[in-house]
């Protein structure tokens, strides 16, 4: 109930907010903006008694859906290749570079340069929003005035603008001139609505919340603010606070510091409550020519005792972290003249990671527990990666322009690690290939190897492939379709420190939660059909799925074949306006055939998700592959 409950809210905020901040009817009058004052809230309140008029809201709520839609498209399952506009204009000289930041709310979308309105509320909403500033955005682009047109480069500058988080979508566009030689060059961006709200839950015992703004006063940074109230807890009150700034005196590397009591990091364990004080610095490769990337984060975390447990139970400890990476790519198939090649970029990556324990629980059961002992590795990797990308509509959004990825990389890993006083070396090789086939779909493999060595005897090896495929954008009814389908597997044949899998959520079938099923090899099979309905509902729109899932896991036997095979049915639908910052809702139904316990065989859930995106950096910190 404390979940349905929460969405409620939720939903009753979002309504409120989008009932003054969506786009509405367009008029042929002029759009002017009166200058910004200090007089918001009480025209607030104007427009508030406004709305008490039945006639003038039913006109305005009926006007807010005929907004934000995407471009029409002549191929609903075409993905253009990111630099095929720029490509005519190779070489010529840019001769001025303008700046047009569309509003959030009116036009239609990104390419819409003749929305005009006398609606005060749409000038409202909009003045509520700080846009970001153009030195924001000339600090982000990889460009001058004077530079000849490099179509690979712009093609790169709009995907990262596209990805900032502020940005909802970005273009750059090339315009000809009176001279052959030379164009002007407009940078075009909408931004999200910077202010968000993340009402967790609510009932007479609990609340927790955050509020956040992605482009605090549009100069291109995020604040988030957070609390928890917990009455049954020892230590009712809890906070939370973040501060971003992206792109750091146009570094492209983005800075983050803050604190949490409210368990938000990845705990050490499981059934722990921890706090954290960290600060993270990253540098991605934020284009394909680039040479360096790398990062580091310094954490201090420890645990608190919420339960008011003994202690003789609860477990007191404190540690730290550090974490530092960089990477660089001396052999680079992109020249500066704008000229490439076929042949793949090459790398070199190290990584150095340190978790040293302040003070370790009393109790003698995790003295020897690997957990809680000290731990550091350092890795190397050699890289080879060729990337390039296409732009398309409704993968994993609703609308927004995506940027997928094809090409391939492959990595060879090697380097040590100390814990508990065991030095180990370690071993790893990995491939990732994607294909765009020839029906328009995307095909992705991705498998690795590796293991430790102790006394040239192999520990903890790890075994993992993973093939995808996502089918190209079809026509249904007056929406689209798309299918997704994956397999999944993931093996340890000689674990040592390395604790068993488990079949709970992602992890294999969705809605499974606290089951007690174990082992070392599973195979997960997935398929979603996906519709994008042409529906919208005070901006928000729909996406239906339906899903089935079905995995193994080497629990009873040791072949993973001789196994149980666990199922999940799903239908559901989730809802998202890509206008507003906030997590998509998610409303499904689950059924599984043979749930194991203490699974129902029906499992109903209403929760938000985060906007998932493809991977689009082709240099990251080296890592050990993933058992879990």
């Amino acid at each position: 109930m404390n979940r349905y409950l929460k969405i409620t809210i939720i939903a009753s905020l979002s309504c409120y907010l989008i009932l003054f901040c969506l786009p509405q009817q367009s008029f042929a009058q002029a759009d002017t903006i009166p200058p910004q004052g200090k007089k918001w809230f009480k025209k607030l309140n104007e427009y508030v008694d406004s709305l008490k008029s039945r006639r003038y809201r039913d006109s305005l709520l009926s006007s807010i859906s005929r907004h934000n839609d995407p471009p029409p498209s002549t191929d609903d399952s075409s993905m253009t290749r990111s630099e095929q506009g720029f490509l005519p204009h190779t070489g010529k000289v840019i001769r001025h570079i303008r700046y047009r930041r569309v509003k959030v709310f009116g036009p239609r979308n990104i390419n819409d340069t003749t929305f005009t309105t006398s609606m005060k509320l749409i000038h409202l909403a909009n003045r509520l929003h700080f846009d970001s500033e153009e030195w924001v955005i000339r600090q982000s682009l990889f460009f001058r005035q004077k530079d000849t047109v490099n179509a690979y480069q712009l093609a790169d500058n709009e995907r990262y603008l596209r990805n900032r988080p502020f940005i909802q979508d970005a273009r750059i566009l090339t315009v000809e001139t009176g001279y052959p030689d030379s164009v002007d060059v407009e940078v075009v961006t909408k931004d999200v609505f910077e202010y968000g709200l993340d009402l967790r839950e609510l009932t007479p015992t609990v609340a927790a919340a955050r509020v956040f703004s992605n482009n605090l006063f549009g100069a291109g940074q995020g604040l988030t603010v957070g609390f928890r109230w917990d009455n049954s807890y020892t230590r009712p009150w809890g906070t939370e606070a973040r501060y971003t700034k992206y792109n750091l005196l146009g570094s492209f590397t983005d800075v983050t510091l803050g604190y949490s009591a409210l368990n938000t990091q990845v705990p050490l364990d499981s059934g722990v409550y921890e706090g954290s004080y960290f600060i993270q610095v990253s540098r991605p490769l934020y284009r394909t020519s680039a040479r360096y990337a790398g990062g580091f984060s310094l954490a201090r975390n420890y645990s608190i005792n919420i339960h008011g447990y003994p202690d003789t139970v609860f477990r007191d400890y404190a540690y730290k972290t550090l974490d530092v990476w960089s990477g660089y790519s001396f052999r680079n198939r992109y020249a500066k003249d704008g000229s490439f090649d076929n042949k793949p970029n090459i790398a070199l990556l190290f990584r150095y990671n340190n978790l040293r324990f302040d003070k370790t629980p009393e109790q003698a059961m995790y003295k020897e527990d690997p957990t809680y002992n000290n731990r550091h590795y350092y890795l190397g990797q050699i890289l080879l990666f060729k990337q390039d990308f296409f732009k398309a509509h409704q993968f994993f959004g609703f609308g927004r322009t995506e940027d997928i990825p094809y090409g391939y990389s492959a990595s060879l890993t090697g380097g040590w690690e100390n814990w508990m006083d065991r030095r180990r070396f370690y071993t790893a090789a990995e491939v990732q290939k994607y294909w765009h086939t020839r029906l328009n779909g995307l095909l992705s493999l991705n498998a690795g190897l590796s293991s430790f060595w102790q006394r040239n005897v192999s520990e903890d090896m790890v075994i993992h492939a993973n093939v995808s495929y996502y089918s190209k954008l079809m026509r249904m009814w007056k929406g689209h379709w798309r299918l997704f389908l994956s397999g999944d597997y993931l093996g340890n044949p000689n674990n040592y420190f390395y604790k068993p899998l488990n079949i709970n959520m992602e992890n294999g079938i969705w809605g499974f939660r606290n089951t007690i099923i174990n082992g070392f090899h599973r195979l997960t099979l997935r398929s979603e059909s996906v519709f994008y309905s042409p529906w919208k509902v005070y901006g928000f729109k729909f996406n239906l799925f339906a899903s089935a899932e079905a995995t193994q896991l080497s629990a009873e036997h040791q072949y993973l074949v001789e196994n149980p095979v666990y199922t999940g049915l799903g239908l559901g639908v989730r809802v998202r306006n890509e206008n507003l910052a906030l997590n998509t809702l998610k409303l499904g139904g689950y059924y599984y055939p043979n749930a194991p316990y203490p699974m129902n065989r029906l499992y109903f859930e209403i929760t938000t998700v985060v906007d998932f995106r493809f991977d689009i950096y082709g240099m990251k910190a080296p890592s050990f592959l993933q058992f879990r």
